[in-house]
């Protein structure tokens, strides 16, 4: 069983890249806090070290984000579906518990 220390959270974004259907893993944080990060990552000439899954700590628990895109012949509640379940099962039983896991197809990829 694995718990919700920062390096469960650090392979989030390694454990969704590797869930079937998921063709590409986009920043899920808020908008001002993804343009901030890419600025000062490029003015500071450095690869950008902020995770793409997003993780809020909240009074109640962790809220976990991940935005994905996914192939044209995928369904995407099926590979959503698997983004949920691969998250859930990586952080059961951790403490702070995990409230709420928000999995967002934001693109389809008609390569892919």
């Amino acid at each position: 069983m694995m718990t919700t220390d920062a390096s469960s959270f650090d392979q989030l974004d390694v454990l969704v890249r590797r869930v079937s259907g998921v063709a590409m893993l986009y920043p899920a944080g808020s908008v001002i806090a993804t343009v901030l990060s890419a600025t000062l990552d490029a003015v500071a000439h450095r690869v950008p070290a902020a995770p793409l899954v997003h993780i809020e700590q909240r009074a109640d628990g962790v809220r976990v984000t991940a935005r994905i895109g996914i192939g044209a012949a995928e369904s995407s509640s099926d590979v959503s579906g698997r983004v949920h379940d691969a998250i859930a099962a990586h952080l059961e039983g951790g403490n702070p518990p995990v409230v709420q896991i928000v999995v967002i197809v934001a693109s389809v990829w008609l390569n892919g």
